[in-house]
């Protein structure tokens, strides 16, 4: 499959996948005391299906339902009786999710401290450890140079067929190297697992594969690690009988996959408690959250899963998995919403009934008292493949939930609970949350404050915590907004054709604070890995050293592809932006001799701070710089790229 045949296929997946779920550990319905103490909390939970017979007595119902078309409302679907209370099972309790520490070294630019996302290079130790283009790669930066390790094909056997699957997403832990694609063979998500020696060289261990439809996204990621737990999202079309959509693992051995082997059940499906009264609100799609955990000999997993529709968003802070999707059968199923809150200390599911779609996981916050924060719209599709990007027009709002409000999902959100906001419209909408503000901000559109008769701000700040809305005018596209320190920053294309970094000063009333314009240059990857800020050691954020992938001339689409041509790195000091320079990559590229995942869909390039060193990796390409003159010159640099097909070590 190539790269626009991807897209098309990606393309008919835009409406796939809320990640609507339960517990992450899912093993099992809390224990009766587990249930008495939520209950005297003042706060209940939803209810899994007791049996597989009640599962497939309401799915029947459903389909009936669907079949002679007479339901209206819920009382014209002839609602059963009130579910009776969550049983309790006699099942081993899975462990809790224990966030890990914060890593100061992290070279990944994560949306939650603590939680690391899958992406296409890290660190451990003095090693790096890049994906590309079905293989992985090891450098040693240790006693300040580089140097190549290891090699090797992610896919398993010695010449072993890709079999149509895309590798876009890693992840290492300990002396563990994973590696995610979704396999168009299979129908499943491939889960390649690599040992990684102390000296760097790596040893394929196992493949499986997770029963999973498409999760594609353009801006979220589907894997999660904390600790040494994976944490993963899949849809699961139900386009047959529920057996043949449960979450299934098969194995690889010898150059066969195994049959798939389900180890979750109908006690792992979670309804809220407007589904259990109306059928049709359980929707046509089945969600699974699965943890997997990546230390253990073999490939152990627990999954939890949920009976929903087609449009997602979900976000993933320290304490909880945050799902947004929407409630009945068809898609945008009339603006009605269910949001779900999975604990990761192990206690049962909440759910809430809310209204809108977010924008993308970005559109969340978690605040330290447990409350929620998320930037909703009247309409849209989440954070599914495209989705974001929608060239969509409607009312804003910024919902603000207390823990306490989340239950069974019998509750509403309240019209109070919402707080109006200016809509803004066209392409690639933005929002961030940034210290004690939200900004958000249409895509391509700029309208000028200035000009009489603008209507629209290009970028608005939101007090979080109550406050005036403060509209901006950074005078260029915002195509990104990221955290720099206590501020913001916004980047994207002016009307001169340079690419714009504007900051925003978020202490007292927002304001631009600075601004810098890099001539005749896009940005050259969308994704929020591509963007890193290191603040000075010692400073609060206003000093530091940022580094971007760009494009030399237009993008021409090439964000979406992720080429970049350069590392632009700007100096920020006392708040204010200048040119520190670029690390360049040599123009043409040899034959790689690649045999899977040959489109760069997750970038090729990233800036890398590597304790007070500064990398830039570019394709096959790593390049050293260093800080001489207040400038980022070259030291040296590396070339990878591998000189043959075939596994090597």
């Amino acid at each position: 499959m190539d790269g626009f045949t991807r897209i098309w296929a990606f393309g008919q997946w835009a409406v796939v996948g809320a990640l609507i779920a339960s517990p992450l550990w899912a093993g099992a319905v809390a224990p009766v005391a587990r249930q008495i103490a939520a209950a005297t909390g003042g706060s209940s939970h939803m209810r899994a299906f007791a049996s597989e017979a009640e599962l497939k007595a309401f799915l029947a119902k459903r389909q009936s339902v669907q079949n002679l078309a007479v339901a209206e409302s819920a009382d014209a679907a002839a609602a059963p009786a009130e579910p009776p209370p969550a049983m309790a099972l006699d099942v081993e309790e899975p462990a809790p999710v224990t966030a890990a520490k914060v890593d100061p070294d992290g070279i990944t630019n994560v949306q939650t401290a603590g939680v690391d996302e899958g992406g296409i290079v890290k660190k451990q130790g003095d090693l790096l450890i890049v994906l590309r283009r079905g293989r992985l790669f090891t450098i040693d930066a240790s006693g300040g140079g580089m140097r190549p390790i290891a090699a090797t094909d992610v896919f398993p056997g010695k010449a072993g067929e890709p079999d149509g699957t895309w590798y876009d997403e890693m992840l290492a832990s300990g002396d563990t190297v994973v590696v995610l694609g979704y396999s168009y063979a299979r129908d499943g998500t491939e889960v390649n697992r690599f040992d990684l020696s102390a000296d760097g060289k790596l040893s394929w261990r196992d493949t499986h594969y997770l029963r999973s439809g498409d999760y594609y996204s353009s801006r979220n990621y589907a894997s999660r690690l904390i600790g040494d737990k994976l944490i993963f999202y899949a849809p699961l079309p139900i386009w047959g009988e529920i057996d043949e959509a449960m979450p299934a693992l098969a194995e690889w051995r010898k150059g066969k996959v195994g049959a798939f082997k389900p180890f979750t059940g109908a006690r792992d499906i979670y309804m809220p408690l407007p589904s259990w009264g109306d059928p049709e609100l359980a929707g046509d799609m089945l969600h699974s959250v699965m943890i997997c955990d990546l230390g253990g000999e073999d490939m152990d997993c627990d999954g939890t899963n949920v009976l929903g529709s087609w449009s997602r968003s979900f976000y993933v802070s320290q304490k909880a998995v945050y799902v947004w999707a929407g409630l009945g059968m068809s898609y945008d199923s009339d603006n009605r919403a269910m949001l779900y809150r999975i604990p990761l200390d192990g206690t049962a599911p909440q759910a809430v009934e809310v209204a809108g779609m977010p924008l993308d996981q970005f559109s969340f916050r978690e605040e330290g008292d447990g409350s929620l924060n998320v930037l909703t719209m009247a309409e849209g599709g989440g954070d599914a493949m495209w989705e974001p990007e929608r060239d969509d027009e409607g009312d804003m709002a910024l919902l603000h939930l207390a823990a306490s409000r989340f239950g069974d999902g019998g509750e509403k959100a309240k019209p109070a609970d919402f707080r109006a906001l200016p809509g803004v419209k066209d392409w690639e909408r933005q929002n961030r949350f940034v210290g004690d503000w939200l900004l958000y901000a249409g895509g391509r559109v700029r309208r000028d404050l200035r000009k009489e008769g603008s209507e629209q701000a290009a970028l608005y700040a939101v007090p979080v915590k109550g406050g005036k809305v403060v509209p901006l005018d950074p005078g260029h596209q915002v195509g990104r907004i990221d955290v720099m320190g206590r501020d913001a920053i916004i980047v994207g294309s002016s009307d001169g054709g340079a690419l714009t970094f504007t900051t925003v000063a978020l202490d007292g009333s927002p304001r631009l604070a600075s601004r810098y314009a890099f001539p005749a240059a896009a940005e050259g990857e969308n994704r929020s890995h591509a963007f890193f800020y290191r603040p000075d050691p010692g400073s609060d954020g206003d000093d530091g050293l940022l580094g971007l992938p760009v494009m030399r001339g237009s993008d021409d689409g090439t964000k979406f592809l992720g080429s970049a041509a350069s590392i632009l790195y700007l100096r920020r000091a006392a708040r204010e932006l200048s040119l520190a320079g670029t690390l360049d990559a040599r123009p043409g590229q040899r034959d790689d001799h690649c045999l899977a995942s040959c489109v760069d869909w997750y970038g090729n390039a990233r800036p890398v701070f590597f304790g007070d060193r500064i990398f830039a990796l570019m394709g096959y390409e790593l390049v050293e710089g260093r800080w001489q003159d207040g400038k980022v010159r070259e030291k040296t640099r590396i070339d990878f790229t591998p000189r043959g097909g075939g596994r090597s070590g």
